[in-house]
């Protein structure tokens, strides 16, 4: 029920059958005045209009139908007013729970690959802004009526896994501690093992540097040894035990190079081995997701690549190429030379950027992650046989991902390539405060929430709010900080201010809606639209109206174009409207029955369009605060 779309294509109907054009032309170029005076709906004539405007416009003075109640032509602008009236009875006498969700003619097979961190260390907040952005993309795109498969791609087979199965080795295999989350567990070892490596190697390299390149690296092997001095104080007797096993052996870089290797080749021991404590990771992550109300349709494991042969496949065809080129001692694929113009426009690559080559493998004959990708992409579109495959990746992965799109290309899957979507993010950035796993600095998911936790149960205390609503209102301040912002900025917000109740944030929306039930739960009477007093549609009561009015084509556009903060910023402005509004007019206590029951549906409408907003994004609407 788009009744906003409705008002476009009278209006377009209108004006294409007064000036002899299109009516699609006509309603593409409709959209809405900077200011309220001016009008609902408006027309820059000049974009339909050749020659004489003025003359032309005397054609469209004249107008009122069901939708639109009047027209008028200001300059070269044709502006419109709507019908209040008829607006109001046609969204309300069909409002539902389903209301402005607007399905989609013709829906489409989409895999949502998100988050796919490696497997070493618990979540952090690097991973933050790709598993919400990625889980809302899910949920809206399921509202909007398509079939939705989400995936979570598990990287088991690099250096970053070997190196912890490697510390785990010279500590026997250890079980998990008990007490202590297993992802956290295992990060710690990943890290201490890592660190205690990287250290051992400089070492080395120092012996043999001159003066000045050893001051340089001294200062690097100082700041290594703060690191592993806080690693040790975690856990003393784990480091040493490390320390100790990785100093006594020869050649630790070529142990881990064999359990990579082995692997690979699909060694039972190893196998075993390797997923047993990849599983505790996973079952870490799932536990820190849960809290986010997130959930994987699959979780793929690129060892199974590896083992079905599905990488060696796709290396062949490659190394069978024309655009195969020796590079730097290796092969790679020269994808600048051999993806023409009109290729370049398919796959969606900026003209005239140079795009370096794909090396395919290493000297040790291994292959590289942006080969596994192409294999993984085929297999994640003959798995959902799907017909548009978005990968939320960060914005530092836009070249692997446009060798990606030039490689499927050249290897005839023009398909694939084309519907292969990056939707790269921007980084959350916190001042002063740098983050890496393989040395163990890093603010967990879990630390973020226990944090949000504290902070609202704090609020709630201070206003008498609902205990049980603390993990939702926590899971709203998340979600709202990220979505709120275009992916492809760079984002970082205070804990504090995420949390507001007042204005901008998650729990504020959650309030604007609780605030809404109530009112209508304390109504003792039935909605009937006989009894509406329509000449109360003025001031933020008509801005209201128009807003509710316009959130199906909110909620299409947003979707249609992967724009979920345009969805947050409608959101934002109905509640703020709302709120002002309620601030200065009473519902149930106003006297008058006619300007009471307008203001109850008006209430309705918001608690309906709320409700089902939030649920696209993920947040729970909730009744008491």
């Amino acid at each position: 029920m788009d009744i906003i779309g409705r008002a476009k294509k009278e209006l377009a109907e209108y004006v294409a059958a007064q000036l002899g054009i299109s009516e699609e032309e006509v309603f593409k170029n409709i959209t809405y005045p900077p200011r309220e005076e001016l009008g609902d709906l408006s027309l820059a004539l000049p974009s339909l209009i050749k020659g004489n405007i003025n003359e032309k416009a005397k054609l469209l003075q004249e107008y009122k139908g069901e939708l639109i109640e009047r027209i008028e032509v200001a300059g070269i602008y044709l502006n419109a007013r709507l019908n209040l009236r008829n607006l109001f009875v046609s969204i309300f006498s069909k409002l539902d729970d389903s209301y402005g969700l607007e399905k989609i003619e013709k829906s489409k097979r989409i895999v949502v690959e998100h988050t796919s961190a490696n497997p070493i260390h618990p979540l952090h907040i690097g991973h933050l802004r790709n598993t919400i952005l990625g889980d809302a993309l899910a949920r809206a795109l399921k509202a909007r009526g398509h079939s939705v498969n989400v995936r979570f791609y598990v990287n088991d087979t690099g250096r970053q896994v070997a190196v912890l199965i490697y510390g785990l080795k010279l500590l026997g295999f250890p079980d998990p501690e008990p007490n202590v989350k297993k992802d956290l567990w295992l990060g710690i070892i990943y890290a201490m093992t890592n660190v205690i490596l990287e250290i051992r190697k400089l070492r080395e390299e120092l012996k043999k540097l001159s003066e000045s390149e050893y001051r340089e690296k001294v200062r690097e092997l100082d700041e290594l040894i703060v690191i592993a001095n806080d690693l040790r104080n975690r856990n003393e007797v784990l480091f040493d035990k490390l320390a100790d096993a990785i100093n006594a052996r020869e050649e630790p870089e070529k142990e881990i190079g064999e359990i990579i290797k082995k692997y690979e080749e699909g060694n039972d021991e190893l196998k075993e081995i390797i997923r047993k404590y990849i599983s505790y990771a996973l079952e870490g992550f799932s536990e820190t997701l849960s809290k986010l109300n997130i959930r994987f349709d699959n979780f793929d494991y690129e060892s199974d690549l590896l083992w079905g042969n599905m990488v060696d496949e796709v290396l062949k065809a490659l190394l069978s190429s024309p655009a195969k080129i020796p590079y730097k001692g290796v092969a790679a694929l020269d994808l600048d030379s051999f993806l023409g113009d009109e290729a370049r426009s398919k796959l969606r690559i900026p003209k005239g950027l140079k795009i370096p080559p794909l090396v395919l493998m290493r000297s040790d004959g291994t292959t590289l992650y942006t080969v596994r990708d192409i294999a993984y992409t085929i297999f994640k579109f003959n798995q959902f046989n799907a017909d548009l495959v978005i990968n939320v990746i960060a914005e530092e992965q836009y070249i692997p991902q446009i060798q990606l799109r030039g490689a499927l290309e050249l290897l005839g899957y023009s398909r694939f390539a084309e519907n292969l979507l990056h939707y790269s993010y921007g980084m959350v950035n916190i001042q002063g405060l740098r983050m890496s796993g393989r040395l163990g600095k890093i603010i967990t998911i879990d630390e973020i929430y226990e944090k949000l936790d504290s902070i609202v149960r704090n609020k709630l205390k201070e206003k008498g709010g609902d205990m049980e609503n603390i993990d939702d209102i926590a899971n709203a301040a998340l979600r709202y900080a990220i979505l709120s912002v275009s992916a492809n900025k760079p984002l970082s917000f205070d804990l504090n201010r995420i949390t507001s109740f007042e204005q901008n944030s998650g729990p504020y929306l959650q309030y604007t809606y609780a605030r809404a039930v109530n009112i209508l739960a304390k109504s003792t009477e039935s909605l009937s639209m006989d009894k509406v007093d329509f000449n109360d549609l003025v001031g933020d009561k008509r801005k209201i109206l128009i807003l509710i009015a316009k959130f199906p084509e909110v909620f299409k556009n947003a979707i249609d174009n992967l724009r979920l903060e345009d969805l947050v910023a409608f959101l934002r402005e109905l509640s703020d409207v709302f709120n002002s509004w309620y601030d200065k007019e009473r519902v149930l206590q106003e006297q008058d029955l006619g300007r009471r029951m307008l203001r109850l549906y008006i209430v309705k409408g918001v608690s309906v369009v709320l409700k089902n907003g939030l649920s696209v994004l993920g947040i729970r609407s909730l009744e008491r605060m």
